[in-house]
C-alpha cells in the first residue's frame, strides 16, 4: 500500500466507497458550504451535521480514531479559537469563572466549528475515495484540466513526502528516539526541517525529470489528453554520429565547478558506460546531453543537431534520459498515465498516443500493471516503468542515471534483459562495474570533470593501477573471465 493511501485513503467496500466519486465530491462540496453558510449561532445545525458524518463514517466502517488521529493539523486553529474568548475585545461575560469576551467567544466557535466540520468532511471523502477515483470524478465533473493537473501532482508529491517521512520516523525509532516524549521534541523539529529540505530537493529532482520529458510549464490535459499539437521532427543527419561534445565545460551558480572540458564521440548504436567516483561530474554531464543544464561552455550536437534553446524539444524527444530515483520520474496516479505524459508533450494523441504507450510498456514487461500506482509496484517494477516513460517518446539515445542502484539481484537481471534487447544508442551513468561489463562493450572514464580514459570496458576494468586513481575497483570476489 502507498504511503499516502495508508495515510488519508482507508480501502473498503461499503455503500459509501461504492459510491461514483463525482457524487461524493459534489455532496462533499455541498456539505462544506452549508457549514460555512450556517450562522453561529444556530448551535443545532452544527449538531445535525455532525450526526450525518457519523452515520457515514458508520456506514463507511471508518473508526472515529482514524479521523482523530488525522485532525492534527487542525491544531493551530483550535489553538486560536480558545484564544480569542480571552484576547477578543467588547463586552465581558463570565464563562466557568472567567471573564471572556462575548464577541471572542463566539468568534472562536465560529471557527472551531466550521473549521472542524469542514475538515472532518474532507477527510471522509479522502477516507473512502482512492486518490485516482477523485481524479477521475473531478475529470467527470467537467473541471478545468489544470486544476486536476495541480491535483495530480500535489497528490503524488504528497504521497511521496508522506513515505519520506514514515521511513526518517521508523530510523529515528530505530536508534532509540521515541516521538512521544517531551524531551524529543528538538529532534523531531529537525526531522521536520531536514523533511522540508529533502521535499526541496525532491521537487526540484521531479522537476528536472518533468523537463528532459518535454515539458514547457503547460502540461498537456490529463497527461495526454488535449493541448497543442506539436512541431513536425527535425529529421537527423544520418550520417552524423549519434553524439559529439567537445570541451563541455560547466559550472553551478554556486561556483563549483563540475566540468571542465569533456570530450566524447559516440556512432550510433553503441552502448557507453560512464563510469567515475562520486563528484567526478558524469550526472551533471548526462542532464547536458538533453539541455536540462545548460548554460556552460562547449559543444554538444545529438546527430548534427546542436543542443541550443531553439532546438530543445526535438533534442529532449532524441535523447531520453531516465533518472536515478524512479519517483523523480513517476509523478502522476497511473503507470500508463506516466509514459503518455512525454509523448503527449511532443505532440502525439489519441489512437497513436495510446499505442505508443502500450508499446513502451510491453518492451519493458509492465503491460499488465498500466493502471496500478507506481507506489504499489516494487522498487524494480518502478525502475522499468520510468524506463518505459522514457522509451514511449521513441528516443534515438538513452540516458540511464545507476540503473542498478537499490535494486535486488533478481530485478538487476530483468532489468539487464531488458535493456540488452533495445536497439539504442545508450550512454549507462553508473558506478556499477560488473553492470557496465555486462551491458557495456564501451568504457568511458570522467574524473574531475574531465575524460581520463576511453576504451573498451575489459581493458579498462582489467587496468587495476587506472581504477585505484579514481576511487573506483571492482566488488570483492568478481574476477574478469
Amino acid at each position: 500500500m502507498s504511503a499516502g493511501h495508508g495515510f488519508l485513503h482507508r480501502p473498503g467496500d461499503s455503500p459509501v466507497h461504492r459510491l461514483a466519486p463525482q457524487v461524493k465530491i459534489v455532496a462533499a462540496v455541498v456539505a462544506v458550504l452549508c457549514v460555512v453558510a450556517t450562522p453561529r449561532e444556530a448551535f443545532w445545525a452544527f449538531g445535525a451535521y455532525l450526526l450525518a458524518l457519523a452515520a457515514v463514517w458508520a456506514v463507511a466502517r471508518v473508526p472515529v480514531r482514524w479521523f482523530a488521529a488525522r485532525s492534527v493539523i487542525e491544531a493551530p486553529f483550535v489553538l486560536l479559537a480558545l484564544l480569542l474568548p480571552v484576547t477578543g475585545g467588547g463586552g465581558r461575560v463570565d464563562l466557568l469563572g472567567l471573564s471572556v469576551s462575548a464577541e471572542g467567544t463566539m468568534a472562536g466557535w465560529n471557527i472551531l466549528v466550521k473549521g472542524t466540520l469542514g475538515l472532518l468532511t474532507s477527510l471522509t471523502l479522502a477516507a473512502t475515495t482512492a486518490p485516482q477515483d477523485l481524479l477521475l470524478g473531478l475529470q467527470r465533473l467537467r473541471t478545468p484540466s489544470v486544476l486536476i493537473t495541480i491535483a495530480t501532482l500535489m497528490l503524488r508529491y504528497a504521497e511521496v513526502i508522506v513515505g519520506e517521512a514514515k521511513r526518517m520516523r521508523v530510523a529515528r525509532i530505530s536508534r532509540g528516539d521515541d516521538p512521544r516524549f517531551l524531551w524529543q521534541l528538538g529532534a523531531t523539529a529537525r526531522g521536520v526541517g531536514s523533511l522540508f529540505i529533502r521535499s526541496y530537493e525532491r521537487g526540484e529532482r521531479v522537476h528536472l525529470a518533468m523537463v528532459s520529458r518535454g515539458w514547457t510549464g503547460r502540461m498537456p490535459d490529463a497527461a495526454g489528453a488535449g493541448g497543442a499539437e506539436g512541431a513536425a521532427p527535425v529529421e537527423p543527419r544520418r550520417s552524423a554520429p549519434a553524439l559529439v561534445v567537445e570541451q563541455l565545460a560547466y559550472a553551478y551558480p554556486d561556483g563549483h565547478q563540475a566540468l571542465f572540458g569533456v570530450n566524447l564521440r559516440v556512432e550510433r548504436g553503441e552502448r557507453v558506460a560512464v563510469l567515475g567516483p562520486n563528484g567526478a561530474g558524469k550526472t551533471t554531464f548526462a542532464l547536458h546531453l538533453n539541455g536540462v543544464l545548460g548554460g556552460g561552455s562547449g559543444r554538444v550536437e545529438v546527430a548534427g543537431l546542436p543542443v541550443e534553446k531553439a532546438h530543445l524539444k526535438e533534442i529532449r524527444r532524441r535523447v531520453g534520459v531516465v533518472f536515478q530515483d524512479p519517483d523523480d520520474q513517476l509523478f502522476l496516479p497511473t503507470a500508463r498515465q506516466d509514459v503518455a505524459f512525454g509523448p503527449a508533450n511532443f505532440g502525439l494523441r489519441g489512437a497513436e498516443l495510446d499505442e505508443r504507450v502500450a508499446r513502451a510498456l510491453a518492451a519493458v514487461g509492465m503491460a499488465d500493471f498500466a493502471d496500478r500506482s507506481p507506489l504499489h509496484l516494487s522498487g524494480g517494477q518502478r525502475r522499468r516503468v520510468a524506463l518505459a516513460t522514457v522509451l514511449a517518446c521513441d528516443p534515438e539515445i538513452l540516458v540511464l542515471d545507476e540503473p542498478s542502484a537499490n535494486l535486488e539481484p533478481v530485478a538487476r537481471r530483468e532489468l539487464a534483459e531488458v535493456l540488452l534487447g533495445l536497439d539504442r544508442t545508450m550512454l549507462m551513468v553508473t558506478h556499477d562495474l560488473p553492470y557496465a561489463l555486462q551491458l557495456c562493450p564501451r568504457s568511458v572514464l570522467i574524473d574531475g570533470g574531465v575524460v581520463v580514459a576511453d576504451g573498451p570496458t575489459r581493458e579498462l576494468l582489467a587496468d587495476t593501477g587506472l581504477l585505484a586513481r579514481h576511487r573506483l575497483e571492482l566488488p570483492f570476489g568478481f574476477h574478469l573471465g
